[in-house]
């Protein structure tokens, strides 16, 4: 059990744009004793800057590049790609949330490495949580207090921590078997996806259970391995249940509304959606993991377009987040999800997309 104001180790950096690589190694301070924040400077680790593209969503920022050609498979649509596969910081070796924070800024969790990273858009690493507590961390979320709730798959619990790293408190230890999916509602309920349980659960914002929802004796609302959650601006429930190959969506009791997607990999189809989000008109965006690509779905479960796919660097994708400025962030990687790309986002048709 984590304990009332223990201080996870946090370790925060500055950027100093003129540091060489050679000199990163002696700048990363991991010490297991500590119980004070680190602070020291970091160079940027990776920032990679490519045009974006033409697809059937989204058009470049750039109108003046109409000659280019839109079959071109070199074409890339990323603005930014960041991490790749280690432990140092800047590195992931299975990112499987990503939150979005404020401004710029995205929580990055790391299921092997165990530590959350606070991050740019461009990639920047501003602060690294660690320690014994965070064991198998799979995605975050902000609680209404401003914290950060995160989903412990080895501690079997949902652990809460100050923006500074106080352990502030934890619940479902023993009520959960494989908690993954977190999210909060408009009042601070916590839902929780548990791919152990096939469960979907609402607790209130000190962590007692309220209800389930979902109903395992009726098909279309019967959860398999639910891995991911969010809540769209109308306060939608939206569950992405990787077993059955389908997205769900309940109202804000916790009313089953619709199921989306079916096995395959056809327009409208999905095999094993992971990361799910919305944006502001409701329109659902699904990492298609092992279709290598990312949909985009109305409210109403109509399919609209694939997003980003393979030629765009998309390789089993899992977590996605949404800023306010129309980055979408994507966590990719073949066996495990070690590179961030980031897109930028935006209009091409209002009938289509008008706010993603």
């Amino acid at each position: 059990m984590a304990r009332l104001g223990e201080k996870l180790h946090i370790y925060i950096y500055y950027t100093y744009m003129r540091m060489s690589l050679m000199s990163l190694n002696s700048l990363i301070c991991f010490a297991d004793d500590l119980k004070t924040p680190i602070k020291t400077n970091c160079i940027e680790f990776i920032k990679e800057e490519v045009p974006c593209a033409d697809n059937p969503c989204y058009e470049d920022n750039d109108s003046d590049d109409s000659d280019a050609s839109s079959s071109s498979s070199a074409r890339d649509v990323t603005d930014v790609t960041f991490g790749r596969k280690g432990r140092a910081v800047g590195e992931f070796q299975n990112a499987t949330g990503i939150t979005y924070v404020d401004g710029c800024h995205i929580l990055v969790a790391d299921m092997v490495n165990g530590r959350i990273q606070k991050c740019t858009s461009s990639g920047k690493i501003l602060v690294v949580y660690g320690g014994a507590e965070i064991r198998e961390p799979w995605c975050t979320c902000l609680t209404s207090d401003g914290d950060i709730a995160l989903t412990c798959r080895r501690r079997k619990n949902v652990l809460v921590v100050s923006a500074d790293g106080e352990i502030k408190w934890s619940f479902g230890t023993g009520f959960f078997q494989a908690p993954s999916g977190i999210c909060t509602d408009a009042v601070g309920n916590f839902i929780v996806t548990d791919a152990g349980a096939n469960r979907v659960s609402i607790h209130d914002k000190r962590g007692t259970f309220i209800k389930y929802i979902g109903n395992a004796q009726i098909k279309e609302q019967a959860f398999s391995s639910p891995r991911y959650v969010c809540v769209s601006h109308n306060g939608d429930v939206i569950v992405s249940d990787s077993g059955n190959h389908a997205v769900k969506m309940f109202d804000k009791n916790g009313h089953f509304i619709r199921s989306i997607g079916s096995f395959g990999k056809g327009d409208g189809q999905l095999k094993t959606p992971y990361g799910v989000c919305t944006d502001a008109l409701g329109h659902v965006l699904v990492a298609d993991h092992y279709n290598n690509r990312v949909c985009m779905f109305t409210h109403e479960g109509q399919f609209v377009c694939h997003v980003v796919g393979e030629k765009h660097g998309v390789v089993h994708p899992k977590a996605l987040a949404l800023d306010a400025k129309l980055n979408l962030y994507v966590s990719t990687g073949h066996l495990k999800a070690c590179t961030i790309n980031v897109f930028k986002l935006t209009f091409k048709n209002m009938d289509i997309v008008v706010h993603v």
